[in-house]
């Protein structure tokens, strides 16, 4: 069997098998779906301009609110909105 990305063998490389595609090695998949600009499913380089900003306006409040729950002895702190 070989990996669908770099077509060298799998077997005794700890190889994954990709929905729909087949073998491959895990270390390959990853770089694939970085190229592709592919997180947890979602399609990065799909998205809008707009889509694209309220995506990092999401991800940016999360940052805060995560950032918060560390900092909960500091009661001043507050998750601001760009």
């Amino acid at each position: 069997m070989r990996c669908n990305y770099c077509k060298k063998a799998v077997l005794g490389a700890s190889p994954i098998t990709v929905p729909g595609l087949g073998p491959a090695h895990e270390i390959c998949y990853q770089t694939h779906l970085v190229r592709k600009r592919i997180f947890s499913g979602l399609n990065i380089a799909a998205l809008d301009d707009q889509q694209l900003a309220e995506l990092s306006d999401l991800v940016l409040m999360e940052k805060n609110a995560r950032m918060s729950e560390i900092m909960e002895n500091t009661e001043e702190f507050e998750i601001e909105l760009f």
